[in-house]
């Protein structure tokens, strides 16, 4: 995983990461991998990480 610092695209808030943050996938019927989590709007996807 890439270790940059991600930011949530929403609000800007920086994304926390960790054991949240897994390229495995947590549900047969989300194929979305988790990178990181906003302290506003919880678990993020890769679409919606910047890292700026």
């Amino acid at each position: 995983m890439d270790e940059s610092p991600r930011y949530c695209r929403r609000c800007g808030e920086r994304l926390v990461t960790g054991l949240v943050a897994t390229s495995r996938r947590h549900c047969c019927l989300n194929a979305t991998p988790i990178v990181g989590a906003c302290p506003e709007h919880g678990p993020v996807g890769p679409h919606d990480a910047v890292e700026q």
